[in-house]
């Protein structure tokens, strides 16, 4: 049965990497497409990381089926150059995953060193496997393998964990508390199909002559289930498009709240206006004619009149009443902060 299913998949090798390289290309196209700049959550400047990473490593998986192709009627120095560009991606889209679990660990103005971290693992790999491993490699196909592995176990590996961690804390502490239990199942299923990549796509690589790329490598799990690498990664980059574009919806019910809050703040910005300019048209017209009938019963009786004293304290009042309704109208207004919802809404978009 095992030995059936290998060849089966064998057979079919070409398809298996090209529906692998489409599943991970989906899931960066998809969240490249949905531009959330708007966006107060977290996640929204994180996402595009993760964008870059489906998008680097379809290419990659592509690069397996293409480069062959590309050998037969290519010279044999722009093949070595695609097989370069090939290991570079390779690291590229883990350091990419890597940078999405930080920049979720490390919100905008908080441990900002650890934004840094993937980058600094980066350049140690390219320092390393990558520009000492081809001076020291025996030939181009060695060092192709070797600094592929060492970019699963370096970049991969780890940078599969952290994103996985970052995105369940994160999802605890900040999705969690906007009630949204569907989204919140979502994101969990997502981190644990990053947490399996963390194998299928950092562990489990080329076989090499170094521990423990000599007993866990692609060739021992085609041998022991009889399914290419390649099927699980499909697998887990399906689960994990999935869970992510569902999740996106998140951004929905922010978009939906904040124009509620809108709509909320434009209301109370009118009935604010329509207050003011009660108090103006009506209540301090009656006010300011009161103190005219006053003034005017004040020069009629003369000041030894006995009750010029009570009416020049009633003016008096009602002069502070005419100060006082002016400062309550200017209240009123709206601040210039305050904006429509067509306004609110423009901003969004932008």
């Amino acid at each position: 049965m095992i030995n059936d299913l290998r060849t089966f998949f064998v057979t079919n090798e070409v398809v298996v990497l090209s529906v692998c390289g489409q599943v991970f290309f989906v899931l960066g196209l998809a969240i490249a497409l949905q531009s959330r700049r708007y966006s107060r959550l977290e996640l929204a400047r994180s996402l595009p990381f993760l964008a870059a990473f489906g998008i680097s490593h379809g290419l990659h998986e592509w690069g397996l089926i293409f480069i062959p192709i590309q050998a037969t009627y290519l010279s044999e120095l722009y093949v070595r150059m695609l097989q370069v560009a090939q290991v570079l991606l390779v690291a590229l889209s883990f350091a990419c995953l890597f940078q999405f679990g930080m920049a979720l660990l490390a919100p905008t103005g908080r441990r900002l060193w650890l934004k840094a971290l993937p980058a600094l693992v980066l350049l140690g790999w390219t320092l390393g496997p990558f520009v000492i491993g081809l001076s020291l490699a025996s030939d181009l196909a060695t060092w192709q393998r070797n600094a592929a592995i060492w970019a699963g176990y370096i970049l991969g590996f780890p940078g599969s964990l952290v994103a996985a961690y970052g995105l369940r804390r994160y999802t605890l502490e900040c999705i969690a508390p906007l009630r949204l239990p569907h989204i919140v199942r979502t994101l969990r299923i997502a981190g644990l199909a990053l947490g399996a990549y963390a194998v299928v796509g950092g562990l489990v690589g080329p076989p090499g002559s170094f521990f423990p790329a000599t007993w866990l490598n692609e060739e021992v799990l085609l041998r022991a289930l009889g399914v290419p690498v390649e099927v699980l990664r499909s697998l887990v980059g399906l689960v994990l498009t999935v869970a992510m574009i569902r999740a996106l919806e998140v951004f929905e019910v922010e978009l939906d709240q904040r124009i509620g809050a809108m709509q909320y703040a434009q209301s109370l910005a009118n009935e604010r206006e329509r207050i003011g300019r009660e108090l103006h048209d009506h209540t301090m017209q009656s006010v300011y004619a009161a103190g005219l009938l006053v003034e005017k019963a004040r020069r009629w009786l003369g000041n030894s009149h006995p009750t010029a004293v009570s009416l020049d304290r009633s003016m008096g009042v009602l002069a502070d009443a005419l100060v006082n309704m002016r400062r309550y109208i200017l209240d009123l207004q709206s601040s210039p902060e305050e904006v429509d919802v067509a306004t609110g809404l423009q901003r969004l978009i932008r």
